[in-house]
């Protein structure tokens, strides 16, 4: 009785460590989200106050000069007016002259006997001078000159005012965010929805990664790169390290000639999956490159059949071959799908989806009626693979825009209980091997073949 108590005792003082465990963890996560909190305010103080003095400079600028872009139009229309009028005033400074000219000798004239100097009164009355007496320039009227006007808006303060009133927006969240990344081989699978506190929507997308961790939205240390623009929530990730951390981070915006949103939280997330990749072995018939993604069919070796280094290929999955080069098409030849690696000499046999160069699809051994179009250089063919609930896999092989799909019954060897229908996973768990993990292959007779798998 006494040990039972003591065992009760015991065993609530580690529920109390586990429990003290956990509400420390939970600590440490209300840590990190009040730093988020306080590091994208502070952030967003500063970016406002940067923005907003970067504006009253362009303002004030923008009004220095159209202020002065108006007191110079004024001084033209100045200058242009008076130009005529001071010519004018010429005309009759020098008509004023010649008139006290004309005058200055017809009084020398008339007080030096005028009757005895006939002719001198005829060269006055000749002069230039005299006949001009009657030539006075005309002048516009007032309403004909300028008159110098300025049209102001009194109330264009107020619709500067109301711009202004609608520059920025102020968001606890960024209206895109990251839902999900999901690992896949040498990838990772990223969603996102929107989380629009309005109504607007969303009809494109920019996802960004770059290599590390950086928890920090505006981390000065991150190089993002662009890895997807366009309108769908989904993207895979590819050409990606193991046990390397990536960040990921998306904006979106509602038309193409509308700015981007914010950008969301960033996510961390790894890919523990290792890309696909043949087999490294002594086969002399394929020379292996791009960390042994890509085979090459020499003119060596025996065997015409390369696998892949392990069954990667699992239900959920894509997997993409591309056709990099070809060469002359031998019968026999092709791509495939095979619960295991034993086949050596050809693929038309159960438990093998074989794909032949000419677009014929068998499945254990049997012809399909529908046909893919013939693989040739630059070709791309995606085999994706769906477990069931009745045990079998939906396969779906894609190329050119064209598409087979069929649903296949296999057995995987040791796949629980003497071998069964191929499933997601091995439930029975009397294999190592989860059930709905295959292995892809490809057979070439004749040389420079070059096969790449994604």
């Amino acid at each position: 009785m006494a040990a039972d108590m003591v065992q009760s005792v015991i065993e609530i003082m580690d529920s109390a460590h586990n429990y003290q465990y956990e509400l420390a963890e939970v600590l440490e996560d209300i840590q990190t989200l009040k730093n988020q909190i306080n590091a994208s305010s502070d952030t967003a103080q500063k970016q406002v106050e940067a923005h907003f003095t970067r504006l009253k400079k362009a303002v004030i600028e923008s009004i220095d000069m159209r202020l002065v872009h108006l007191k110079a139009e004024i001084e033209s229309i100045r200058e242009s007016a008076l130009r005529p009028l001071d010519e004018c005033k010429t005309l009759v400074d020098d008509g004023l002259k010649s008139a006290v000219l004309v005058m200055e000798e017809g009084t020398t004239i008339l007080s030096s006997e005028p009757e005895n100097n006939s002719e001198k009164i005829i060269k006055f009355k000749e002069n230039p001078k005299t006949k001009a007496l009657s030539s006075v320039p005309a002048i516009p009227s007032p309403a004909e000159v300028a008159c110098v006007n300025v049209v102001l808006n009194p109330d264009f303060h107020i619709q500067i005012e109301s711009v202004i009133s609608l520059e920025g927006k102020v968001l606890a969240r960024a209206p895109v965010q990251i839902t999900d990344i999901i690992e896949k081989p040498g990838s990772l699978l990223v969603q996102w929805c929107e989380e629009a506190e309005d109504d607007t929507e969303m009809y494109e997308f920019w996802l960004q990664y770059a290599m590390g961790g950086y928890k920090n939205l505006n981390d000065s240390n991150a190089v993002f790169h662009t890895a997807y623009v366009g309108t769908s929530n989904i993207y895979l990730v590819k050409h990606l390290r193991t046990q390397t951390a990536y960040t990921f981070r998306v904006c979106g915006r509602g038309e193409s000639d509308t700015p981007w949103s914010a950008w969301s939280v960033p996510r961390v997330s790894t890919t523990s999956i290792s890309h696909y990749q043949w087999e490294v072995s002594d086969n002399k018939a394929y020379s292996l490159s791009n960390e042994n993604k890509t085979a090459t069919r020499t003119s060596e070796g025996v065997t015409h059949v390369l696998y892949s280094n392990k069954p990667s290929f699992h239900t959920g999955n894509i997997l993409t071959v591309k056709v990099l080069d070809d060469a002359d098409k031998s019968p026999g030849d092709g791509l495939c799908i095979s619960v295991d690696s034993k086949a050596k000499d050809g693929f038309s046999q159960d438990g093998v989806v074989y794909v032949n160069l000419y677009g014929n699809v068998f499945v254990d051994g049997q012809e399909m009626t529908m046909q893919l179009p013939e693989i040739k250089k630059g070709s791309v063919v995606a085999f994706q693979a769906e477990s069931l609930p009745n045990g079998k896999i939906r396969m779906s092989i894609q190329t050119e825009e064209k598409e087979v799909t069929f649903d296949w019954k296999i057995d995987v060897p040791g796949g629980g209980n003497g071998g069964g229908s191929v499933g997601l996973t091995n439930m029975t768990g009397n294999s190592d091997r989860n059930q709905g993990e295959l292995y892809f292959g490809i057979k070439f007779s004749q040389e420079d073949w070059k096969i790449a798998v994604d």
